[in-house]
C-alpha cells in the first residue's frame, strides 16, 4: 500500500500540488487549497485509477502463482480419471508376433494423444502382419473408424508422385538428368533452362514459391498452372540449395508425367490405371466425389495439445523457426500462403470434399494405411520397379547435413523421397524410405528387415509425422518385435519364407495371394 500511496503523491506532485503532502493533515489540505482545474481533475484520477489496477493486478497474479501447483495437480489427476474412463474403439487383425502393436496403438488413445482416429498397417516379408484401427473419422458426428475409412495424407502423397516418376524411368521413358526443357520447352525461360527432374524432386530447382497468386480455379487447371511455372523466376539458383517445394511439387510431377507418358494422362489417371487399379490400391490422387463419404474429417490441434506434444519431444517443431519466418515474411511463411487456399496450417481446406477430386500428389492423396503400405511393399520387394531403380531410389541426392531453407529442418532427400534411420536394439541404424505428411501421415520401407508400414491419423499432430509420438510409439513397439539381423549389409529384404509368420488363430493357418501381396490369416481383434 505505501508503494501505491507513493505513486499517488508522485502523480500530486506532477501536477504542481506538493504543497498538498506538506501539511500535516492530507485531510485539512483539501479545504486550503485552491479548486483543481479539469486538466488537473484527470491527471489525478487517472494516478488513483493506475494505482487501483496496479493493486488489482498485484492481487489477481498472486492468486494465479498461488493456486497454479493446485491447477496443474487437478489436471493431471483429471486427465488421469478421464483416461480410465475414456472408451476405446479399436479393430483390426494382428499377427501373434506383433500383439504389442496392438496394445501400443490402444495406448495411444488411452493416453489421449490420439485424439481422434487413427490406421496403422505393416507388411512383412510380402504378408501383412498388422492392419488396425480405431476411433472417431468424425469425432463431432461420433462417426468411429472403419476398416475402410480412408484419410487425407498430405505431405505422404509425394511418395505416390515419386513412384510414378520412378516408374518413367524405369521403363525408360525418363531420366532424372534429363532437363526439363527437354520435352517441356517452354519452362526454360527466366533462368530455368538447366532445371533438371531431379533436381525437382530432390527439393533444389528453386520453385517452392510462385510470385503470382494462384487461384482456386488455376490449381484445378493443368494449363494455367504450367504458365505460372514458365514465368517463374528460380526462388535461389537451381541446384545449389534445398528448399522443401511443400505444394509446388504436386503440380511440377503432374506436368513432367503429362509431358513424358506416351499415353498423356494425368498424374491422377496414371497412378490409377498403373497403380491402383491393377494391384487393388484403395488410394487416390483425385478421389471422387462418389467415394467422399468414407474419408475421415481433419482437426488441427489445440494450443494444449502443442504444449503436450513440445513437453514430450522439445525437438518435434522448430516453433523458433516458424515464429521468425512468420513474424519476417520468410519463405516459409510466403509458400505456406499461395494458394491460400490450400494453407493447413490456420485452418483446415482439405475438409472440403471439393479439393477431394484435386490431383496434386504434394498434400491431396487419400486412401487407407492399408493401400498404402500395400503399394509400397510391393516397390520393396521390387513387384513394380526393378531392383535397379529402387536402389537409385535408396540413395540420397540432398545429404543430412544441408539445412532445408524453407523449413529449416536437415533432412535427408532423394528422387521425391526422404531418408531417415531408425535404430534398432543393438543401437545400428536402419534406412527407412518413404515420406512423412502433415499431422502425422507416413509411409516408410525397411529394406533390411522385410517391413514396410504406413500410418494415417486425422486428429493432426504437431510438425510433420516422423516425430509425431504417436507414430513414434507405433515404430518403437513394431522394432520390439523384431528379432535383431546379423548381417546388415545387403540392404535388399531378406528371402520371403514360404510359410511367413506364425499366427496364431482357431481355424487352420493357409496364405492366400492377391495382387501380389500375400494375407495369412491374422487374429481377429474385437471392437473396445
Amino acid at each position: 500500500s505505501k508503494f501505491y500511496y507513493c505513486n499517488f503523491i508522485l502523480w500530486i506532485d506532477h501536477l504542481s500540488i506538493s504543497p498538498l503532502i506538506s501539511h500535516s493533515s492530507l485531510t485539512r489540505c483539501w479545504f486550503t487549497r485552491p479548486p483543481l482545474s479539469m486538466l488537473q481533475w484527470l491527471v489525478l484520477a487517472g494516478g488513483m485509477l493506475s494505482a487501483v489496477v496496479h493493486i488489482i493486478v498485484e492481487g489477481l497474479a498472486n492468486a494465479a502463482l498461488s493456486m497454479l501447483p493446485i491447477l496443474v495437480v487437478a489436471a493431471v489427476v483429471y486427465k488421469y480419471v478421464e483416461s480410465k474412463q475414456r472408451v476405446v474403439h479399436t479393430g483390426g487383425r494382428v499377427s501373434k508376433q506383433f500383439e504389442p502393436v496392438f496394445k501400443a496403438f490402444r495406448e495411444n488413445f488411452r493416453s489421449g494423444w490420439e485424439r481422434d482416429g487413427a490406421a496403422f498397417a505393416v507388411f512383412q516379408n510380402g504378408e501383412m502382419v498388422v492392419d488396425i484401427w480405431g476411433g472417431h473419422a468424425d469425432r463431432e458426428s461420433h462417426r468411429l473408424w472403419k476398416e475402410n475409412t480412408m484419410n487425407v495424407a498430405f505431405s505422404s502423397s509425394k511418395a505416390m508422385g515419386a513412384l510414378c516418376i520412378a516408374l518413367l524411368v524405369d521403363r525408360g521413358q525418363l531420366k532424372y538428368e534429363d532437363k526439363v526443357v527437354k520435352f517441356w520447352p517452354k519452362f526454360g525461360k527466366n533462368g530455368k533452362e538447366n532445371v533438371t527432374v531431379q533436381m525437382v524432386m530432390s527439393h533444389t530447382a528453386g520453385l517452392a514459391l510462385v510470385s503470382k497468386r494462384i487461384t482456386m480455379e488455376d490449381g484445378f487447371d493443368h494449363v494455367r498452372m504450367a504458365q505460372h511455372f514458365e514465368d517463374q523466376t528460380p526462388n535461389w539458383e537451381p541446384g545449389t540449395e534445398v528448399g522443401y517445394h511443400a505444394l509446388t511439387y504436386g503440380w511440377l510431377v503432374d506436368q513432367i508425367v503429362r509431358r513424358v507418358d506416351p499415353k498423356g494422362r494425368s498424374l491422377g489417371r496414371f497412378f490409377e490405371e498403373e497403380f491402383a487399379m491393377p494391384y487393388d490400391i484403395d488410394f487416390h490422387i483425385g478421389l471422387p466425389l462418389s467415394e467422399s463419404h468414407r474419408v475421415s474429417r481433419l482437426s488441427r490441434p489445440t494450443l494444449w495439445d502443442r504444449i503436450c506434444e513440445f513437453i514430450t519431444d522439445p525437438q518435434n517443431v522448430d516453433y523458433g523457426h516458424v515464429v521468425r519466418e512468420i513474424i519476417t515474411g520468410g519463405l516459409m511463411f510466403k509458400v505456406g500462403s499461395n494458394p491460400d487456399w490450400l494453407n493447413s496450417v490456420f485452418r483446415m481446406p482439405m475438409n472440403n470434399p471439393d479439393l477431394y477430386v484435386m490431383e496434386q500428389c504434394a498434400l491431396s492423396g487419400i486412401g487407407t494405411a492399408r493401400a498404402m503400405a500395400k503399394l509400397f511393399d510391393l516397390v520393396r520387394r521390387e513387384k513394380i520397379i526393378s531392383k535397379a531403380t529402387l536402389d537409385f531410389l535408396s540413395r540420397p541426392v540432398v545429404h543430412e547435413s544441408q539445412k532445408d531453407i524453407v523449413t529449416g529442418a536437415h533432412v535427408a532427400r532423394g528422387h521425391g523421397l526422404t531418408h531417415l534411420y531408425h535404430t534398432d536394439k543393438a543401437g545400428r541404424k536402419l534406412l527407412l524410405l518413404g515420406h512423412a505428411g502433415l499431422g502425422g501421415q507416413n509411409i516408410r520401407i525397411d529394406r533390411v528387415n522385410g517391413l514396410t508400414f504406413a500410418y494415417v491419423s486425422n486428429g493432426l499432430k504437431g510438425g510433420l509425422g516422423d516425430r509425431a509420438r504417436t507414430y513414434v510409439r507405433l515404430i518403437d513397439a513394431l522394432y520390439k518385435c523384431i528379432p535383431l539381423k546379423e548381417d546388415l549389409s545387403d540392404a535388399r529384404s531378406p528371402a520371403v519364407s514360404p510359410s511367413g509368420p506364425k499366427v496364431t488363430t482357431a481355424k487352420s493357418a493357409t496364405t492366400t495371394t492377391t495382387n501380389g501381396c500375400s494375407t495369412t490369416p491374422m487374429s481377429p481383434l474385437k471392437a473396445h
